[in-house]
């Protein structure tokens, strides 16, 4: 058997996730046109099949350790790249519907005949910055917001928290060291009307590195004037207010 794929099989299991031969064929078909591609145009810096498989595979599948869609639920990956973590997740659990948000064109086109080539059911693909996309028709629409290797915490809550309807979800994937990033992060999570939940800290098959899922509610209306224009929340990110004496 070829070794990525048995890494990947075995490395699933860890999740409590069953790979049939079936999704191990579309997981190799995924492996093989993410290496075709990324020879002509830079997707990911991984380049071996076992990096891949660990690093991008693996690494988004950990999610299902909180992510917790019902059907038809509205998920949206805000800055997928090449796909991750929401295609992996949706390949295991094609029961949402999804929405890939990535601003740059050439993942776009990527992600556009990757869906085609693994016939994945409702998947739309939006071109279009968070922060815009937070002040359209979409702002309070999902259940679930993804994003892996994005942004700190305090940025990630104001692209993400407009975007979430009240009840729904923010899961992130961070590093292994996040208590500080969370304590940054704790004025611009309560400002955008969310709670932090929980962090699930996982480790990587094989890698042997840990990883942390941060799952943030949504419980109360992101007030107006958030998410503030394009650029703002990574240049001036949401800080305690200092008080004036």
């Amino acid at each position: 058997m070829n070794p990525a794929r048995t890494w990947l099989e075995r490395g699933a299991r860890q999740f409590n996730l069953e790979l049939d031969c079936a999704l191990l064929e579309r997981f190799s078909l995924y492996l093989d046109f993410l290496g075709e591609r990324n020879r002509l145009t830079n997707l990911t810096g991984l380049h071996t099949p076992e990096e891949v498989v660990i690093k991008h595979f693996l690494d988004s599948l950990s999610g299902r350790m909180l992510f917790r869609p019902q059907e038809n639920d509205a998920v949206i990956d805000i800055g997928p790249g090449a796909g991750f973590p929401s295609i992996p997740l949706l390949m295991v659990e094609p029961r949402f519907h999804l929405l890939l948000l990535e601003p740059r064109l050439h993942p776009c086109r990527f992600l556009q005949e990757l869906v085609e080539r693994l016939a994945l059911p409702a998947v739309e693909i939006l071109s279009l910055r968070a922060e815009n996309a937070g002040r359209t028709e979409r702002r309070g629409q999902f259940q679930w917001a993804l994003a892996r290797a994005v942004a700190g915490m305090n940025i990630l809550a104001e692209l993400a928290l407009p975007l979430l309807m009240e009840g729904g979800a923010l899961l992130a994937w961070k590093g292994d060291e996040i208590a500080q990033e969370l304590d940054e992060a704790r004025f611009a999570i309560s400002e955008l009307g969310g709670i932090l939940e929980q962090v699930q800290k996982v480790t990587l098959p094989y890698w042997g590195l840990d990883r942390n899922l941060v799952l943030v509610r949504k419980i109360a209306p992101t007030p107006e004037r958030y998410p503030r224009r394009n650029g703002t929340p990574q240049r001036h990110p949401l800080v305690f207010p200092v008080k004036r004496v």
